[in-house]
């Protein structure tokens, strides 16, 4: 079972939510989101490579891994959100707007760039990388001017 069918998807050992080797990406439309998650699979991605949350159902997993979290986890997650640098609680926050988010796998430099250059037709904003050891943000893609 690859991790975007894990029901627990996305979810660490101490019960946060951490995508290994995803793209994550906001998009504020859910219209244009679903559209974006349509322009993945025309590309030729499988169905487990991408995934759409929309608001509620990430502000909903968020809340059941915190409901279930035993007290060990409890304990390691407060010391994680005192020294988390991977800037992951962004994506709660826009949420917490009505915002979308979206994941996509990617496993080299390239598939993240094509990720990156494909999400900006859907007006993508946010977007990281989320590695095994790290997490990258994503510039947007530069536009060439001549």
């Amino acid at each position: 079972m690859n991790q975007a069918d894990n029901p627990k998807f996305p979810q660490t050992i101490v019960g946060s939510l951490y995508p290994t080797n995803y793209v994550v990406a906001v998009i504020d439309n859910l219209e244009e989101a679903q559209l974006a998650e349509q322009a993945f699979r025309e590309r030729g991605y499988a169905i487990g490579a991408s995934r759409l949350m929309s608001s509620q159902e990430a502000l909903a997993k968020i809340s059941e891994l915190e409901q279930k979290k035993n007290s060990l986890q409890r304990f390691l997650s407060s010391f994680q959100a005192a020294t988390d640098e991977t800037g992951a609680d962004i994506y709660q926050f826009e949420a917490k707007l009505g915002h979308h988010i979206f994941y996509v796998r990617a496993l080299s430099q390239r598939e993240i760039d094509q990720i990156r250059d494909l999400l900006a037709d859907y007006h993508a904003h946010t977007l990281k990388f989320f590695g095994l050891w790290s997490v990258m943000d994503i510039p947007p893609r530069q536009v060439v001017r001549h």
